[in-house]
């Protein structure tokens, strides 16, 4: 019995005893459990590193690579997109048991410390790649035993949460490799100019070594040091006895022979990539439509340009070139000549600063008149004298040419007729097609009036390109575009039709009968600037501001618009700063070596969308003095385009045919014995006069036979013919103010343009006869307050009116 109950107190013990090993088992368990998960990281080794950023060119050449939050040149680097050769050579020369050992390699550490402590020979590492990169990123200092076994620990740390692939990535991430660079990616692109995936093997070989000694290795400002050749040779060695490939003979050459290096930070087309970096912060990569050969041709053109006018006082300039066919794409972009230049402001970006665009805007003009129906190539406009409410526009030249077909006005640059017609566009009118684009951040509408035309108000080149864009695109607006990035929705075309095709084509068909600068001749729609290439024609426009502090050119051609601008950053004005003398020089010449680049290519193909003609379009015969229909009367006729339906177009009433009478030479109402008929241009006598003043005057009809038998009552019924007075003075819309003190500037001037067949104007205030005068003299009136109705009548008959309010200004 006795026997029985020791068995049983032996049972339990031995149960007590299992159940106490199976708590202590669960418990330590449990406890590395929640050790391991206690201390496992929360995220990646290299998420608290800061990278560099890295811009490209359409062609993968690097712009700029910037410095990382701490200084360094770091880029990240995938494992799988640094390359196979990389990890190649990082395994060969740093731990080839990389991939068996938990993150010490214990034979390699007995080696050491035998080589090293004992035998004393040389000093040999034991370093595993995860103890170099515990090393790196952990800051240890392991020139000590103490510091050897935290490196040990905390590479043991890294096996037991990070697998292999992330601890060799993070190595390639981390490696010094000279100065402030750290890692391969970056180091491969400051070295060899090239991407860690597209490097050699003797490249990789040589990275590879670098760390071993990057202070000495570096081959900053100086040659690859001999040791580190018969470094990279050895390792070289090493890696024909592993491999099973044979090598190729030119690798074996190569293995023998120093590489070339370049040691080069790129810091390309600084301003273009400042502006990408700027706009893409969250990027680290970020490839832009940059053409690299695109921009160096434009960048050293426009440079020795300013160099050879430099004795001119020109000191800077801006282009941007664009691709209007692809997405608006840039594919040139200088902001200044000299971006280091601090006395000429390089670092100022020429094509993002808002400057005045001086006439670069007439064009717009001209096509939204066209759309309104106004206008179509060959409409006669005026240029004279002409006020606009409070504003009296003046030309370049200081002077007027009277009568000017549209295509002359707007590739002559004419200020009164651009005036002229903004004053009639609406809805929209030139601000209004402006504001809706969101261009120019411009103020209010009665800020500019109708100066805006002339360059009030101001815009960026990126701006004015886009606005050209709406041209080349046949009315479609798209802002300029400089990314491949993921957002390029924002840049995306504009649904809206903000100009017809028709408007367009009609437009760039002006443009393209502007003349070369320098040049003469008027070639018909085209300017061949190059024999040597294909015809292209280069449809642009200058500008210069007010104050000759901006002078302006841009141009469409090909698939391209060019935008050029001269002058300087602290807003001083210089005479030579004329866009036709200046800057249309250089645009040429950028535009004619670009084209003789592109006919170099066989694959290259010019555009013709700019001379695709869209339905819609028709021509007719009109006169070659008034641009009206022509009829048998007018003398010359030629053709021109025209939208039907929507163009403003009438038949001639310049050219027309009066009896004359052979013996008195005198006019006659009717046909009858002695009467002859001949043909005469009835021009405004504002117009005649100025064809008087520039020499070329014309031949005025003679006047009626003052005894002719019908009469008063003959010319009431011809009071329908010829042009109606038209009242220059007083202007509309304005309001006179008189000054009791001062009476005698209390006369208001009244004068008309009248059809060359008139001899004396009436005129009236409230319909009381006040005087009469010869059409080209002032009659005076005196005034009082109050609104009155200003009327005159020329010796035909025919009448114009207008509405006047005097008030009295206080004293």
């Amino acid at each position: 019995m006795a026997i029985l109950l020791m068995n049983v107190l032996q049972l339990n013990n031995y149960r007590i005893r299992l159940r106490s090993k199976r708590f202590l088992g669960i418990s330590l368990l449990l406890g590395l459990m929640i050790a391991y998960f206690w201390f496992k990281p929360s995220e990646g080794i290299l998420s608290d590193k800061d990278y560099s950023r890295i811009v490209y060119s359409r062609d993968k050449s690097v712009l700029r690579i910037t410095l990382s939050g701490d200084d360094k040149y770091r880029l990240y680097s995938h494992i799988n997109s640094a390359g196979p050769l990389i990890k190649e050579a990082i395994l060969l020369k740093e731990d080839q048991y990389f991939y068996y050992h938990p993150g010490v390699n214990p034979i390699a550490t007995l080696r050491a410390i035998y080589e090293t402590y004992i035998k004393r020979d040389v000093k040999m590492g034991g370093s595993t790649i995860t103890m170099q990169v515990a090393r790196l990123q952990f800051g240890l200092k392991t020139r000590n035993v103490l510091g050897k076994l935290k490196q040990m620990f905390y590479a043991l740390y890294l096996e037991l949460y990070f697998s292999k692939d992330d601890i060799l990535e993070a190595y390639i991430n981390l490696a010094p490799c000279g100065g402030n660079i750290e890692g391969f990616g970056a180091a491969s692109i400051i070295i060899f100019e090239k991407e860690l995936s597209e490097i050699t093997l003797q490249e990789a070989l040589f990275l590879s070594v670098l760390p071993q000694s990057p202070s000495k290795y570096n081959p900053r400002n100086q040659q690859i040091p001999s040791e580190l050749t018969e470094s990279r040779l050895r390792l070289y060695n090493l890696w024909q006895d592993k491999t099973d490939a044979k090598p190729e003979p030119d690798q074996i050459t190569h293995s023998k022979m120093p590489l070339s290096t370049s040691y080069f930070v790129p810091y390309r087309a600084p301003h273009f990539s400042g502006s990408v970096l700027r706009k893409y912060k969250k990027e680290d990569r970020i490839y832009t439509t940059l053409d690299w050969k695109m921009q160096k041709l434009v960048t050293r053109l426009t440079q020795r340009y300013v160099q050879r006018k430099k004795r001119l006082g020109v000191e800077n300039a801006a282009v941007l070139l664009v691709d209007y066919e692809n997405n608006m794409e840039v594919l040139a972009k200088l902001g200044s000549v000299d971006f280091f230049n601090e006395k000429i402001q390089g670092q100022v970006d020429g094509t993002s600063a808002r400057r005045s665009p001086g006439s670069t805007l007439k064009p717009l003009v001209y096509a939204l008149a066209m759309d309104q129906g106004l206008i179509h190539p060959m409409t006669m406009l005026k240029d004279a004298p002409t006020s606009f409410s409070n504003y009296a526009p003046d030309n370049y030249e200081l002077d007027f040419k009277g009568p000017v077909k549209t295509w002359e006005a707007l590739i002559n640059s004419r200020n009164v007729p651009a005036v002229s017609l903004a004053s009639r566009i609406k809805e929209p009118d030139l601000y209004d097609f402006l504001h809706t684009l969101d261009l120019g951040n411009l103020k209010a509408k009665d800020h500019y009036g109708l100066s805006i035309v002339l360059g009030s108000a101001e815009f960026s080149m990126k701006e004015l390109v886009s606005m050209y864009g709406i041209l080349a695109n046949n009315g479609i607006y798209q802002k300029t575009n400089e990314t491949f990035t993921a957002d390029n929705h924002v840049n995306l075309p504009h649904d809206r039709q903000y100009l017809t095709p028709q408007a367009c084509w009609l437009t760039r068909q002006i443009l393209m009968k502007n003349p070369q600068p320098n040049s003469n001749t008027l070639l018909a729609y085209g300017n061949n600037y190059n024999s040597e290439v294909d015809l292209v024609s280069v449809g642009y426009k200058t500008g210069t501001s007010i104050g000759f502090k901006d002078c302006w050119s841009i141009a469409i051609f090909d698939k391209y618009i060019l935008a050029v601008w001269l002058g300087n950053f602290n807003g001083y004005g210089n005479p030579v700063f004329n866009g036709r003398q200046l800057a249309a020089p250089l645009l040429f010449e950028i535009a004619k070596n670009i084209m003789s680049e592109n006919a170099k290519s066989p694959d290259y193909e010019i555009s013709h969308q700019l001379h695709w003609m869209p339905p819609g379009i028709r021509e007719v015969e009109v006169c070659a003095a008034s641009g009206q229909i022509a009829h048998p009367h007018c003398k010359r006729k030629l053709t021109t385009h025209f939208i039907p339906g929507k163009s403003s177009i009438v038949k001639c009433s310049i050219c027309r045919e009066v009896f004359i009478n052979t013996k008195t030479g005198y006019r006659a109402y009717a046909a009858g014995k002695y009467i002859k008929t001949e043909v005469f241009e009835f021009w405004p006598t504002d117009l005649l006069k100025i064809f008087r003043k520039a020499g070329v005057p014309r031949k005025t009809p003679p006047i009626y036979d003052p005894a002719g038998k019908e009469g008063n009552n003959y010319l009431l019924g011809q009071s329908n013919r010829g042009l109606a007075p038209k009242i220059i003075s007083p202007m509309s819309e304005t309001e006179y103010l008189m000054s009791p003190s001062e009476t005698m500037f209390n006369n208001l001037p009244l004068r008309a343009t009248v059809d060359a067949d008139v001899n004396e104007i009436y005129w009236f205030v409230d319909q009381q006869f006040i005087g009469k005068s010869a059409p080209d003299e002032t009659q005076f009136w005196s005034l009082r307050p109050g609104t009155f109705q200003i009327g005159v009548v020329d010796d035909k008959g025919r009448t114009n009116s207008r509405k006047v309010k005097i008030g009295l200004a206080m004293n």
